[in-house]
């Protein structure tokens, strides 16, 4: 008797099913050196067959665990989903891995009933319309569980086949690969350092498949001396990988990283192809949208040393200030035609002359720093010389730290007041409220200005009758500072003296009159009288 079709297309998944066994022997233990206590009951499609030539349709899988340990309180695990490929044992597509957690219906998985020691759940599968041809097989390629007593238990191809975990699907055949909108470099500067370490560089990838979606790819540079670099990159439709993630009805946007090896040779690389390979083995092999290299250094052709800052440190307490970041340059070709800086604050920022010759041969380039800022750390320093050769160094680019800080001038000297007069000096009590006693006062602030103040008004018994405190715009050019003080509304007759303190943008401080230093032309009194 000659085999009908589904007796066929039987042997071909329990072929695939031992065929996974024996590829995954050294990854996954057999199910009896599994600890003991868990075992999966059952696991099925609702039907075995469906059509999906129209429209994608739903089919509902179900699973239950056992667990033999009346302790255990808890459970999870996944169950991952595969399109079986045309070889036995390969898999085809993204991986669609289904975590489920005993209590919890969350991620389109639905825990149907049961404890931790025996478990039903479903999810929802939404059979994808589209094939390689007109027929995929879907099956259960792996299931994992785990309690909260230390028990496991991970099944894989044939030791799942019992089961019969498949689903045939009447496909819409996909014959179009995926196509690549965008490719790009992420992050600020277009170059990345070396040295005697591997590193890794950030791409990102606009990506169209309109029928089956996109799968995986492989993104190629190409760099001196006919030098390539790969980078793979795959979907991966889980919650907990974000690298690759829908960004539209049909489009996908993918982060990935591409490694460097240590000593990778110094130059301009550009990305030259990128393979790309759909949800049903469609592939395609591009030339991507213009993307800018990217420079790798270990800045052993022109490098840089003795950073320095002159003047450092700058006097910015009352005003921006400039300084100029000095380094010796050995092995520029055709001199240095840009240099490139960046700081841990916005206070300081590099001007737009670009880069001098000194006198001494030295390089340098002028730094912004603006009024207050207390220090800059330089975190990035880009050099390119005349041949297109550069050199990075900076934390940011974990390359060599240039060492370098500008710092503000430091501030030992508190304000000093030399003269200090009050108007009026004499007011009745009737007008007392309606009085601002001024006190005018010539102010020293060498170098950081006065910008706070507090003001006490004290009767002849030494107590406080009035205070108050704020901040000032400081002495003006002349150095004089203005004081505006007030007198309660209910004030008695007798005399008054002030005392005040001053604060410096640096914290330093001076206190004068009452219960401070002496003015030189006497203390400040004011006579409430009586009407």
């Amino acid at each position: 008797m000659r085999p009908t079709p589904l007796l066929r297309w039987l042997a071909r998944v329990a072929l695939i099913m031992a065929t996974c066994v024996a590829a995954s022997t050294l990854a996954a233990p057999p199910a009896t050196a599994q600890p003991s206590g868990l075992s999966l009951k059952s696991l099925s499609f609702a039907s075995k067959r469906v059509d999906v030539r129209e429209q994608s349709v739903a089919v509902t899988l179900t699973w239950t665990v056992r667990n033999t340990n009346p302790e255990a309180e808890y459970l999870s695990g996944s169950v991952r989903l595969r399109m079986a490929g045309s070889t036995p044992g390969t898999y085809v597509g993204t991986t669609r891995d289904i975590n489920f957690w005993l209590y919890t219906s969350w991620e389109g998985v639905r825990h149907v009933s049961g404890n931790a020691q025996e478990s039903t759940y479903e999810y929802d599968f939404a059979v994808p319309r589209y094939g390689k041809t007109t027929s995929a097989l879907w099956v259960v390629a792996g299931f994992n569980a785990s309690d909260d007593k230390g028990a496991t238990l991970s099944l894989e191809g044939a030791q799942l086949a019992r089961h019969r975990p498949w689903l045939k699907a009447q496909t819409a055949v996909d014959s179009t690969p995926p196509v690549i909108d965008s490719i790009e470099i992420t992050g600020s500067f277009p170059y990345a350092y070396v040295g005697d370490r591997s590193i890794s560089l950030g791409y990102r990838a606009g990506l169209r498949d309109s029928q089956a979606g996109f799968w995986k790819g492989t993104l190629r540079l190409a760099g001196p001396n006919g030098q390539v670099l790969t980078a793979p990159f795959e979907a991966n439709l889980s919650v907990f990988d974000t690298s690759c993630r829908p960004s539209g009805f049909s489009e996908m946007s993918c982060q990935f990283l591409l490694d460097v090896p240590a000593g990778t040779t110094s130059g301009a690389w550009q990305v030259v192809e990128v393979t790309l390979v759909d949800n049903v083995d469609n592939q395609t092999t591009v030339v991507p949208p213009d993307t800018a290299p990217i420079t790798l250094t270990s800045n052993e052709v022109v490098s840089a040393a003795n950073f320095t800052a002159t003047p450092n440190p700058v006097n910015n307490w009352t005003q921006n200030a400039t300084t100029r970041l000095r380094m010796d340059v050995t092995g520029a070709q055709n001199g240095v035609g840009t240099v490139q800086l960046d700081f841990d604050t916005p206070g300081c920022r590099q001007d737009n002359a670009g880069p001098v010759v000194d006198p001494d041969g030295g390089i340098s380039v002028g730094v912004l720093v603006s009024r207050n800022t207390a220090e800059c750390v330089v975190t990035r320093l880009i050099m390119v010389d005349g041949a297109g050769n550069a050199a990075v160094y900076g934390d940011l680019f974990g390359a060599p730290d240039p060492g370098l800080t500008i710092n503000r001038l430091p501030n030992t000297t508190p304000p000093a007041v030399s003269a200090a007069t009050l108007t009026p000096t004499t007011v009745t009590r009737s007008e007392a409220p309606n009085v601002w006693p001024t006190l005018t006062m010539q102010v020293t602030a060498p170098i950081a200005p006065v910008n706070q103040y507090a003001l006490y008004l004290y009767d002849a018994a030494g107590n406080i009758v009035a205070q108050q405190s704020g901040g000032t715009s400081g002495a003006g050019p002349d150095g004089t500072l203005r004081l505006y003080g007030y007198l309660p509304y209910d004030i008695a007759a007798g005399t008054y003296s002030y005392g005040f303190t001053l604060y410096d943008a640096s914290g330093l401080r001076s206190s004068y009159g009452v219960n401070g230093q002496p003015l030189a032309g006497g203390p400040l009194e004011i006579t409430v009288t009586d009407d």
